[in-house]
Parts: structure tokens; sequence; C-alpha cells
């Protein structure tokens, strides 16, 4: 096993136990042999607490297995504001919030998160008719129809 499945395996295994259920892992990335960064989210956020922890535990393992030897950089974060959503489980938390789609076909589409659903999210866009006026519509979009989605920040 590499050492990224390995790591895999003991985040995902932690994340069993009751009190992890609530986080999930996003992505890990093993570069040059030595730096290790994880990724991961939950439900309701991730504290800078909860990365410390997984951070140790992790840090724990390697150590006794010396599968990185002595010489490693182990980050352990959340996945920031600027990374792109990329599991539905991330949308729920994001509702109220404007989020910048680009779907399969090419479009771009912006506009408040208002919903999530098994397979689809519900957008409410501010559509332009006739010069100035504007017109606020709900639109269902599948998660299929997806290709990313950012959280649009705003500093207001």
């Amino acid at each position: 096993m590499n050492p990224e499945q390995l790591i895999r395996a003991w985040v995902e295994t932690r994340l069993q136990e009751p009190e992890w259920q609530s986080y999930f892992l996003l992505e890990i990335a093993v570069t040059g042999g030595k730096k290790v960064e994880v990724y991961m989210d939950g439900d309701a956020g991730i504290t800078l607490a909860t990365c410390r922890d997984m951070s140790r535990y992790l840090e724990g393992l390697l150590d006794e297995g010396g599968q990185l030897g002595e010489d490693y950089t182990l980050e352990v974060s959340s996945p920031g504001a600027t990374r792109p959503l990329r599991f539905i489980r991330q949308y729920a938390k994001h509702v109220g919030r404007t989020l910048q789609i680009s779907l399969q076909n090419g479009d771009k589409v912006s506009g408040v998160l208002k919903a999530v659903q098994d397979d689809e999210i519900v957008l409410e866009e501010t559509i332009k008719v006739k010069g100035r006026k504007k017109e606020i519509q709900e639109r269902s979009i599948p998660f299929s129809d997806i290709q990313e989605s950012n959280v649009k920040l705003s500093f207001k």
C-alpha cells in the first residue's frame, strides 16, 4: 500500500468512530514522498482543534510505522473558501450563500443556494429581462450537470 492509500485508510477508519462521523475526507496529497496534505470538512464545518486532533493521530501512526521516514511534513486542514465543492455533502452548509457554478455543457450560472436535495440543488438566480428590469427565478440543477461549484465570497 502506498503512503496515500495508507493514510486514507487510517483517516477513513477514524471517521467511523462516533465522535468523528460528522466529518469527511475530501482529499489527500502526498508530494515528493515527504509532504502530506489532508483536507477534511464537516457537516457543520471543521475547527482548528479537529484538524489538530486528526494531525496528531496521523503523526502517531506515521512515526510508529516509519512509512515516510523521520523527516516529513503533515498538514491537516479545511479545504478553504476558494476550493471548489467536491461532494454533495458539502452543499448543505452553504444554503443561503451565493454559488458560481460551471455546468457540464459549458454554461456558467450564479445564484443563491436555496435547497439541497438527494440528486439536485435549487438555485435562486437573478435574471435580466427587458433593459434594467430583473426577475428572480428558482432553478433546479441536477448534481450530474455540475462540473464545478465555488462559493462566491462576499465581504459586505
